[in-house]
Order: C-alpha cells, then structure tokens, then sequence
C-alpha cells in the first residue's frame, strides 16, 4: 500500500509537470496530466473513507447513465471532457500542496499564546491569510496548538472556521478558484478579487466584532514577517496574469508554487532533495479525497453534457445576469447544507448553463460564494467535519454558530452580484 500511494505521489507530481509545461508550450496535450491523474486516482481508491466512496460511486454513475442515453440517442459524448475536464485543476492543487514546505505560521512551542483582542484579530487574519495558501493545513496548525491550552471553545472554533472558508471568496490557491475557473470560462480573476475581496473582508468584520468576551479569548501567536510569503505570492500570480493574460491562471500557480518551493528550502538549506521526495511519496497521496471527487465530477459533467444535448439543449434560464446569478446561489446553498459537495454543484451549474455562454466573472463569483458561505454552515462540509472529528466540535453545531453569519454573508453575496451584473463591469 505505501507503494501504492508513492506512485501516486509521483504520478501527481508528473500532472503538475505537465501543466506547467503546457502553460508555457501549449503544444503538449492537456490529456497526459488527466492520463497522470486518472492513473494516481486509481491507485489511492483503497484509501477512501466509506462516504467518500459513497459519493464518487453516485456521480460516477449519475455520468455513466447520461453517457449511455445520450449515446443511444446517437450523441457522442465528450471523452476528452471525461479524461481531463479537471486536470489542470487537480494538477493545481497538488502545486499549492508544495506550500506547505515553506509557508506556515510560526508554530514553536516556546512562545506564549496571546489573549484579548488583539489576539482575535491575529488568529483571525493568520488563519485566513494562511489558509488562502496552504489550505486546510493552517486550521490544523493553529487549532492544535491552541488545543494544547485547554480544548478549542466555541470562540476559536468560530474563528478558525470563518476565517479560513472566507478565503474562498478570493484565494487563487484555492479549490474553490480552481473549481470556479475551470467551470466558468472566461473568468477574470482581477474582477473577481473585485468583489471577493471586499466580501472576504466583511467575514472577517463581523467573525471579529462578533467575538463573545474578546477579553478572554486565547488567540494564536502570529509574527507580522510570517505573513510576507503568502501576501507575495497572490501578489505573483496576479502580476504575471497581467503579463501573460493568454497563461490560464491555474497553469500559473503550477508554475509559481513548486519553484517558489524548491528555491525557499534550497535557500535555508533544509535537505531540498529529501524533503521534496518526503513531501511527493508521503504528503501528496493525502489529497485523495479531492482527488477522487473531481475525477468522478469528470465523468459526472460528460454524462450531464451529452444528457442535455439528447433533451435538446433545455436550459433552465434564457441568460444568465443578476437574478439568474441569484437564485443560483440559493440552489447551491441550500443543496449545500444538505450535504452536496459544492464540486458537485459546480460542475453540474458549470456544464448545464454553459450554452448560455454566461459572464465567466459573475458565474465563478456565484460558485465561490456559494463555496465560501455554504462551507461555514453546512454540517457535512470538510471544515465542518474535521472540526467535529479533531476539536470535538457536536455534529449540528455549526448551523447554530454560523447561522446569522452565513445569512448575513448570504445578503451581501447578492448584493456584490447584483451590483457587478447592474454595473456591467
């Protein structure tokens, strides 16, 4: 089995490769990094948790019977679409993985945990700014260490869980971006930062004057310089977008995260060569959740695609603008407290209201809200769950401590949609 999930690794490794290289020779086909990622998703199905199965097995087969009607009505499906529709996407997050060598909040034991509020503001930042690179890693981080204290409260579950979902409304690092950019065609990530940024921080506002007894409450210890990296790096990929608009973001970030990586432990000295190996055989196969859920929305979007060619191409809307952006915000919220993975949501929205040809910005702003809001609330989301199976968090808790947040968030999402439809930005 570790074997296995070693080869897996490389395999990943090989689907950043790819994509990088296709960034900058558009030549070599996209198809070997889905090759690479089918191969690697094959070879981790072992480690699957029973839910994830459970999940994978149903859009697989959601596409399978959308591929088979549609091929009995003499419609050919999209193989392509099937073999790598998410790879520069998964390719994409096993770069960012390469951040977790060098980007991380100071964790030494040795200094003493602040409290007040000063210390709500630098957890809530730290977890956000971090977690905007390093994903989930920086929840982990931070919540440990503050669990070492006494276990987390409902104040710095809070914290920790808006602070980091906020990250969706903006982060290029993100799953929810890379899911957004890949569904919506055309999406500017300039634009985007637009309104998700000014969202993002209005979660931030209200987690932080929202806080109970900020006086009491134990924060984690942020150092202003630790803050440098990552605020360098969404400035990098941004500035090089500009320079290279015909670069797809996510080859961007394939290019960026790895060589910032390997130059950052090369500098320090901190055995770059066996930290790489370490990273790619051991680190990398633990993606195999995400892994799987976009390898099967895959096949899921395919099956959808030729599905809705053989109804005769029936589209819920007859354009896609500010009500349209709207109401679809609502499906994906409430679907989502239900317990559908927004990477479900995304890719049946994306290829079902593609005809449409819709504004790549507003449909990728309606996806990313959906995401950065529905995560906060909803019981069966990843944050959610680690919080209940690491923290002891209780299974419904998130609905009552993030209900008028998320509703609020909720509000204001419609509101930055509505506005960028009205102003034609």
């Amino acid at each position: 089995m570790n074997r296995q999930r070693a080869t897996a690794g490389w395999l990943l490794c090989a689907a950043v490769v790819c994509t990088a290289v296709n960034t900058l020779w558009p030549q070599l086909s996209n198809s070997w990094a889905g090759l690479f990622t089918w191969c690697a998703g094959i070879l981790l199905w072992p480690a699957l948790p029973t839910h994830t199965r459970r999940q994978v097995i149903i859009l697989i087969g959601i596409g399978s019977l959308g591929i088979l009607w549609g091929m009995s009505q003499h419609f050919t499906p999209d193989w392509l679409m099937m073999l790598s529709g998410n790879a520069q996407l998964l390719s994409m997050l096993a770069a960012v993985s390469f951040l977790r060598l060098v980007a991380r909040p100071d964790d030494s034991m040795d200094r003493v945990l602040p409290q007040g509020r000063r210390a709500v503001w630098s957890t809530l930042f730290g977890v956000h700014l971090f977690g905007a690179v390093i994903n989930l890693s920086s929840v982990f981080i931070m919540g440990d260490r503050l669990r070492r204290k006494a276990g987390l409260d409902r104040e710095q579950s809070i914290v920790l869980t808006r602070g980091f979902s906020a990250a969706a409304f903006w982060s290029p690092f993100f799953a929810a971006m890379a899911a957004a950019m890949t569904y919506a065609p055309g999406a500017r990530l300039e634009r985007i930062w637009l309104m998700g940024m000014p969202l993002a921080l209005i979660a931030l506002l209200i987690t932080g004057k929202g806080t109970r007894n900020p006086k009491a409450f134990v924060g984690y210890p942020m150092h202003p310089s630790a803050l440098a990296l990552p605020a360098v790096l969404a400035l990098a990929v941004l500035v090089l977008h500009q320079v290279r608009p015909d670069w797809h973001i996510l080859g961007i970030i394939c290019l960026l995260s790895p060589t910032l990586a390997l130059i950052v432990i090369s500098a320090r000295r901190q055995q770059p060569r066996r930290r790489l190996q370490r990273h790619i055989s051991q680190d990398m196969p633990t993606m195999h959740n995400e892994l799987s859920l976009f390898l099967a929305a895959n096949v899921m979007a395919a099956g959808l695609n030729t599905l809705f060619q053989a109804l005769g191409g029936w589209l819920p809307f007859s354009h896609f603008g500010g009500l349209e952006a709207s109401m679809t915000l609502v499906f994906m919220l409430v679907t989502s407290i239900a317990g559908v993975h927004p990477v479900i949501n995304i890719a049946a929205l994306g290829t079902l209201l593609s005809p449409l040809h819709p504004d790549g910005t507003l449909l990728a702003m309606t996806f990313l809200s959906a995401w950065a809001v529905g995560v906060a609330c909803s019981p069966f989301s990843g944050i959610n769950l680690s919080m209940q199976g690491r923290y002891g968090q209780p299974g419904l808790a998130s609905l009552k401590w993030h209900g008028k947040y998320s509703l609020l968030m909720f509000l204001c999402s419609l509101a930055a949609l509505n506005l960028y439809a009205k102003l034609g930005l």
